[in-house]
This record gives structure tokens, C-alpha cells and sequence, in this order.
């Protein structure tokens, strides 16, 4: 690949970033409760790439944003959406679980209701890697759960697929201070983004953990007794499935 293209990639994922996070982990009041967009929500499903999978994926959708995972592909996705009424777009800065950028996508497909159910179908190209492949998710009704701090608050504790443990406590107004067992710092906060829908708004500042210090911004939603985290600068993206003590 020319230089000249490497700095393109490089410049789309800073823009992408950008305008999914902002850098203050500063406790902010709940924004204005936007519309609801179709595509808005929590989807479920799976993709394959260059014929290879099936692998998980779990997307949420907040108007032009979209933030994603698969454990099986060890990925997370940031960047924007868009709908027309018949036509979706996807553009999504590629990352490695708990790792830094490596790819850029470009999603296109289409949306499908009926009275039982919503399904997105897209296929997808990324820009380095010219792999192909396609993508299905379906609606969740978790995003239909109420969301609330009082849900929230307690103390939290995740061990990922390198045996890092972290733990978090979760006060009432969502403000959160934490460790991992590699002795990294973690401040940060949970907020409501509209409490009929099961999504919060979810700031964090690690510290005393070298390259990864930094502040990060995403999502998170709660499964039961798991608190899903998706948080990404133009750095790192960082992914936890805390559950919670009991």
C-alpha cells in the first residue's frame, strides 16, 4: 500500500473517532432525549469474512453512531450510520479487542420489518485487508429494558481471555473508581441516555497503566447480571463484560 493511501485510512479512522468520542470524563447532566431512529438499538447476530465463520456480533445503535464487538473475532467496531429509508451505511474504524486500529469497512444493506421482527442484512468490504463478507443482526428486545443508576451501583468485576481482572464500584450517581490486576487506574461514569431504553453513556480515565493512560468514551448496556462495556479513543478500544458481586 503507498504512503499516500496509509495516510488516508489513517485520517478517516481519527475522523470516525473523533465523532463518536469526545475527551472529558467529567460528570456531565443527561442530554435532551433525541428522537428515536429506526435502526436505534441493541442487534444480535453474526458475519463472515472471505467464507470463514460463523462469528458472533452484538451492535448498538444510537442515531449516526454505531459501536460493536465479537468475542469470537477478537474485534470491536466504532464509526457512523446512516439510513435513508431503504438504504443503510456503515462506516466503522476496525479494532482489535482491547488492542488499536487495524482496518477500516464500509457496511451497505437494508433494513426488513415485520409484525414478529427487525433484521439487518449488509455486506461489507474493509479498506487495507480488501476481505469481504456479510453481516446479519436482528432487533433485541433487551434494548426495551428500563435503564436506571439504581441498576447500576454496586461493585463490578470482569476476567478477561489473559486472566486481567478488573473490578469497579459504582456509586448512586453513577460516578465509578476502579483497578485491574496489573495495577492500571480506572475513574469514570455511567449516565443515562434516555431511561426507557437499556443503554447508558459511559466515560473513563485509566491511569498508571502506561500506553493505555488516556481517557475513552462509548456504551454500555446490562444483560442480567452483566454490565457490557464498549469504550474506544483513537488509540485503543477497550471491551468488558463485568459481572456484577453479589
Amino acid at each position: 500500500m503507498s504512503n499516500k493511501c496509509k495516510l488516508c485510512v489513517i485520517q478517516i479512522c481519527l475522523f470516525l473517532i473523533t465523532s463518536c468520542a469526545t475527551s472529558n470524563t467529567t460528570k456531565e447532566s443527561t442530554e435532551p432525549e433525541a428522537q428515536q431512529s429506526p435502526l436505534d438499538g441493541i442487534w444480535i447476530g453474526e458475519f463472515d469474512i472471505r467464507g470463514r465463520g460463523p462469528y458472533d456480533f452484538t451492535a448498538i445503535h444510537l442515531q449516526d453512531k454505531a459501536y460493536a464487538f465479537s468475542l469470537k473475532a477478537k474485534a470491536m467496531c466504532v464509526g457512523t450510520l446512516s439510513f435513508d429509508g431503504e438504504h443503510i451505511l456503515n462506516k466503522y474504524v476496525l479494532f482489535a479487542l482491547d488492542g488499536g486500529p487495524f482496518d477500516w469497512a464500509n457496511l451497505t444493506g437494508t433494513l426488513e420489518v415485520d409484525e414478529e421482527s427487525k433484521k439487518i442484512s449488509t455486506y461489507f468490504k474493509t479498506l487495507n485487508g480488501g476481505d469481504t463478507g456479510a453481516l446479519s443482526v436482528t432487533y433485541s428486545e433487551l434494548y426495551e429494558q428500563p435503564s436506571s443508576l439504581e441498576y447500576t451501583q454496586g461493585d463490578w468485576s470482569y476476567t478477561d481471555r489473559d486472566e486481567l481482572t478488573s473490578t469497579i464500584s459504582i456509586n448512586e450517581e453513577g460516578v465509578f473508581t476502579g483497578n485491574d490486576s496489573d495495577g492500571c487506574k480506572y475513574l469514570g461514569y455511567l449516565d443515562i441516555i434516555n431511561p426507557q431504553f437499556n443503554v447508558y453513556r459511559t466515560k473513563l480515565e485509566v491511569s498508571e497503566c502506561g500506553s493505555v493512560n488516556d481517557e475513552y468514551e462509548g456504551v454500555a448496556f446490562i444483560n442480567e447480571n452483566t454490565l457490557a462495556v464498549q469504550i474506544a479513543n483513537k488509540k485503543y478500544a477497550l471491551f468488558y463484560a463485568f459481572e456484577k458481586k453479589q
